[in-house]
């Protein structure tokens, strides 16, 4: 057993063991938005779900302007969720799967204000909805409301813990570790990353009842390197 081995096993052991803890300072008034932009249009069938989990420090180290200031300066966070996506088996693409499948719509301030603690931007909030929740949901809070019951039922593992360059294997070893009671799987989850192999996000497979699935695409595979952004405490 080598030392790089041992001191890897602590590392996991950490990240593991140490949970997500994270407050929120919500912002005095109603957040605005603008109306989302349709890109394309796919009316097809959901045949699962994938819930994308971002490490926010990734986002806020590039990130600039006013609307990242919530997330990357009034606030410090760790896992957040970027969306909830309605997915299809037959895609053989990104462009393949269920998108925008309603007339978009702008959602008022007080709505979105109520998930910014998990989702930090009332934008983005907006735009799931209509890009992937229409495909899927009757409306925007029985959406929204799925995406919370979700993100509160997985405990978020501390990956700042993590060596700065580590395994994909160890952020996927992380989450299964940190939901062994929810019984989550490797195969639960797919893990990807964004240009230099920084690590971007964990993206949790659902079927169409919101049970623990498969995901059909993996993502980075175990023995890839990748670049872990540490959480500014």
């Amino acid at each position: 057993m080598t030392l790089a081995f041992i001191r890897r096993s602590i590392a996991l052991f950490a990240a593991c063991s140490a949970l997500a803890a994270q407050t929120c300072t919500l912002p005095e008034r109603d957040p605005r938005t603008r109306p989302s932009r349709v890109d394309y249009q796919n009316r097809i069938a959901t045949d699962y779900y994938m819930l994308a989990l971002s490490w926010s420090p990734s986002f806020c180290a590039e990130a600039t302007g006013r609307r990242s200031q919530f997330q990357c300066a009034d606030n410090s966070f760790g896992f957040v969720v970027h969306g909830l996506w309605a997915q299809s088996a037959r895609a053989r693409n990104s462009d393949d799967h269920p998108r925008n499948c309603k007339t978009p719509e702008v959602l008022p301030g007080s709505l979105t204000r109520r998930y910014l603690c998990i989702i930090p931007d009332a934008q983005l909030i907006q735009d799931e909805w209509n890009k992937h929740g229409s495909c899927a949901f009757p409306n925007a809070q029985t959406y929204l409301e799925r995406e919370k019951v979700l993100w509160d039922s997985l405990q978020k593992p501390d990956i700042s813990r993590l060596p700065r360059m580590a395994r994909a294997k160890q952020i996927r070893d992380a989450w299964v570790v940190a939901n062994r009671t929810i019984n989550l799987k490797p195969e639960n989850i797919s893990i990807a990353v964004r240009s230099g192999n920084v690590f971007e996000e964990a993206r949790i497979c659902y079927d169409k009842q919101f049970r623990l699935t498969g995901c059909l695409q993996r993502g980075t595979p175990d023995d890839i390197e990748v670049r872990v952004i540490p959480k500014q405490r």
